[in-house]
């Protein structure tokens, strides 16, 4: 894991959003999307982007609309940053490309590889979904933050509008992507962590291809436990 100063940031225009992102590795390598958690950056896989680049990867790290130093349109949904996801493939990554989500990247992660294998087979090569899946209906409610009386480095009104989007999902979210057919690796936190983790068990049972490998380190999987989450994550994306 690279201690080194951050990866620079560079932007790419997505349809009427600016997107910020962190790469590393040859660019002519499969790519590999990156997809950060609710109120977190790119910044949080730049300590792994050199480890993952030398599996032989171009490791892409967006900041999410309304996070780091991507534009904030004060609008935010799953199906917003699903669509963000797609637009930033169509111009960073237009062939095959693997996918990497935690928590709310993990969401959108496994959105978007429905979205794209659904139309074009192959364009997912593999999953990887850190300790969260999309949410089913009758799950736990997620009630309204307030405000906090300090600065953060994120557009606010985010959080409360994809929490609402939890606590009451589309029933199609779970039902489509179930029927994800590329190989999909589940990382779980394990008792320590704050999601339900029967749900993904149940996600990487259900779906075609999946697997389940549990880090019991709670939700932070790559920061608490960066080397046996690369070595899983790594052998899986390897094939």
């Amino acid at each position: 894991m690279s201690t080194a100063p951050p990866h620079p940031v560079r932007h790419v225009d997505v349809g009427r959003l600016r997107l910020a992102y962190r790469e590393a590795g040859d660019p002519d390598a499969p790519p590999l999307l990156l997809l950060h958690a609710l109120g977190e950056s790119s910044l949080s896989w730049d300590p792994l982007l050199d480890d993952l680049a030398t599996l032989g990867f171009h490791a892409l790290a967006p900041d999410a609309r309304g996070h780091g130093d991507s534009d904030r349109p004060g609008e935010y949904s799953y199906e917003l940053m699903t669509a963000d996801t797609l637009a930033f493939c169509d111009a960073m990554a237009p062939g095959a490309v693997a996918v990497v989500g935690h928590s709310m990247g993990a969401v959108t992660a496994a959105l978007a590889t429905r979205a794209l294998t659904a139309g074009s087979p192959g364009r997912v090569t593999r999953l990887v979904l850190e300790d969260a899946t999309p949410t089913r209906p009758g799950g736990p409610r997620f009630e309204p933050f307030d405000e906090p009386g300090h600065p953060v480095p994120f557009d606010w009104p985010l959080v409360n509008a994809l929490r609402a989007q939890r606590s009451d999902p589309d029933p199609a979210w779970w039902d489509e992507t179930l029927r994800i057919d590329v190989p999909v690796l589940v990382v779980a936190g394990g008792p320590a962590s704050s999601v339900d983790q029967a749900d993904l068990k149940d996600f990487a049972d259900f779906v075609a291809d999946g697997l389940l490998v549990e880090i019991p380190v709670g939700h932070m999987v790559h920061d608490e436990a960066p080397a046996e989450f690369l070595a899983a994550a790594g052998e899986f994306l390897r094939g």
